[in-house]
């Protein structure tokens, strides 16, 4: 079985890797990777390197719309009038919302947040989520501005000029042909410059705020302190739980909201991650804000209300963040547990059980959505399992929830080389609407059209993908001696990591599996110690969810090309260097 991926080198040259390394004072591995990834000069390493909110934020103005939609936000609070910031019930909307109500308030604004319902109202600025709005408030209000949402709310913005509703869109979704007859238009897909340009709501929403600070000191219309630290955790957090390149402005996002978190992070985030990650609290990477802060607050949303996650990323009181925390907390673990029961499902039914191989060009499968009580798919956790189907195939997959009519909400996952907007495009006959990124989205399936849909959304794929097997690019190839605590530290300078500035994948040649045992309450991953060099050091090294290769690595002879990521295990008190392995493969057959 070993192999899992097609090996590729990353190519770059030599000579120039070597000057950027004596220049910047970076061994030639990690200078190999900046060239690789695009910064070529020693002033971009120094930037990329020590990414600095003054220094590499380019003004909040210049971002397309923002001036306009500031100085309209200004004329709404100096005339007391009422704004509802209408937001998403995923982490990005609701850190977006939260950033953004944050400002107006501080600034002396009279402003509330507004989040819809996944279910029944759906996602964005919709007629069933604006009806509630209403409903909850006595009326509209006089101004609404969207965070997150609303490039594609043609129908639904013109409904509320007509009621004399001022409307401001912030969003950074794909637009469509036609765009709302909004006031204004606040979206990086529109024309940002360079750097911002991948910049996800709650980003979005961060320029608007910083503007607002700006325009109101500079006419005199706000005196207050500086308020931007404490909007710093909830844009890093969101930066990465959205899965934006941390590249350019996301960066620098990320990277201050770890390099300020002790001073910056609110009582509801600092209870949250206490009470998630303890261990982690004094350790903060991107992981914890993708992997343990971000589906706690995406979790509100899928199974409750995404107000509870609000909540906890606005109040100051410590006592009520802790009870907030508690509930997120419960929400994740009834998210798990449905997960786990979907993804069970969902693999059965594509033949992935029992070590099933999937050759269709796409993933579409779909359940009884919530009406079919304890055992229908719930629409909150779809987009998890696609995620799960699309990383376990290596292609695209489609997870729908049905309603009785026959219908469904859907969600989308695609891995590098796909893009689910346009595969959803292609199947737009079969669909209601649909929106979202190259690699993540949603859509409305019509009734009884599943089948379609399943045939013009895998014939798309199929067009797309130019290799059915799936690749894996290597960064560097090292030295088993070379795998050290220093070497790994320097490693960490690039980051944060996560999309778009993904975690060193390194390769070692030749490497002696001195032991491999299974481990998990099924077995289903496997722990290694690998010979490191000649002098009797020893790597401990994990593969995670490929306990079924160790009969293949058992019967293999000799030693193993190992790729793998480096990281630290701190273990019993001690740290050292371990290795997350990604693939390997008997002695010169990966390549």
């Amino acid at each position: 079985m070993l192999p899992n991926y097609r090996w590729l080198d990353t190519p770059a040259d030599e000579t120039s890797v070597r000057t950027l390394a004596q220049t910047v004072g970076l061994s030639v591995p990690v200078a190999r990777i900046l060239f690789a990834r695009g910064t070529r000069t020693p002033a971009d390493a120094v930037a990329f390197l020590s990414p600095d909110l003054r220094a590499h934020l380019a003004p909040p103005c210049d971002f397309p719309g923002v001036r306009e939609a500031v100085e309209r936000l200004w004329a709404a609070v100096r005339a007391r009038r009422e704004i509802v910031v209408f937001g998403d019930f995923d982490a990005d909307g609701v850190a977006a919302t939260a950033i953004l109500v944050t400002a107006l308030r501080k600034i002396g604004g009279v402003a509330e947040a507004f989040l819809p319902v996944r279910e029944p109202e759906g996602y964005g600025l919709t007629f069933a989520a604006l009806e509630r709005c209403r409903a909850e408030r006595g009326r509209l209000p006089d101004l609404l501005v969207t965070v997150d949402c609303g490039i594609g709310a043609v129908a639904e913005v013109a409904y509320l000029r007509e009621k004399g509703v001022e409307v401001i869109i912030t969003d950074h979704h794909e637009p469509d042909a036609a765009l709302p007859a909004a006031e204004v238009i606040v979206n990086p897909r529109l024309g940002a410059s360079p750097g911002a340009e991948h910049l996800c709501g709650a980003g979005v929403a961060f320029k608007v705020a910083h503007a607002l600070a700006e325009m109101g000191k500079a006419e005199g219309w706000y005196q207050g302190g500086t308020f931007g630290g404490e909007l710093l955790a909830a844009v890093g957090l969101a930066t990465v739980a959205d899965i934006v390149p941390l590249t350019g402005e996301n960066r620098v996002f990320v990277a201050n909201a770890l390099k300020y978190w002790s001073r910056y992070a609110g009582e509801g985030l600092r209870a949250l991650l206490s009470r998630a990650s303890p261990q982690t609290v004094d350790m903060l990477d991107a992981t914890t804000f993708g992997f343990v802060l971000g589906p706690r607050i995406n979790a509100a949303g899928r199974m409750g209300s995404a107000m509870v996650a609000y909540e906890l990323l606005t109040t100051q009181n410590r006592d009520r963040a802790a009870e907030l925390a508690s509930k997120l907390e419960a929400f994740n673990g009834e998210r798990r547990g449905v997960e786990t029961r979907i993804v069970a499902a969902a693999r059965r039914r594509c033949g992935l059980e029992a070590g099933g191989v999937f050759d269709e060009p796409a993933v579409v499968v779909g359940g009884e959505g919530p009406h079919a009580g304890e055992t229908g798919w719930h629409p909150g956790v779809i987009g998890i399992v696609a995620a799960r189907l699309s990383d376990e195939t290596g292609r695209p997959a489609a997870v729908v929830a049905f309603d009785k009519e026959g219908s469904g909400r859907g969600s989308v996952r695609a891995s590098e080389g796909y893009h689910a907007l346009q595969a959803l495009a292609a199947a737009g006959e079969a669909l209601e609407g649909f929106g979202g990124h190259a690699r993540a989205a949603g859509f409305r399936l019509k009734p009884g059209q599943y089948d379609t849909f399943k045939r013009l959304f895998c014939e798309a794929c199929s067009k797309q993908s130019v290799d059915a097997v799936r690749t894996l690019k290597i960064d560097g190839w090292l030295m088993p001696e070379e795998l050290s605590l220093p070497f790994y530290r320097e490693q960490q300078r690039l980051a944060p990591f996560g999309m778009g500035n993904p975690t060193p994948h390194w390769g070692v040649r030749g490497m002696a599996v001195e032991s491999v045992r299974p481990i998990g309450a099924a077995g289903e991953h496997l722990q290694f110690t690998f010979a490191a060099g000649a002098g009797g050091q020893t790597l401990r090294g994990v593969w995670f969810r490929n306990g079924r290769q160790i009969e293949a690595v058992r019967a293999a002879p000799g030693r193993f090309d190992v790729i793998f990521e480096l990281t630290q295990n701190d273990f019993g008190g001690e740290s050292s260097a371990e290795l997350r392995v990604i693939d390997m493969a008997p002695e010169g057959a990966g390549i």
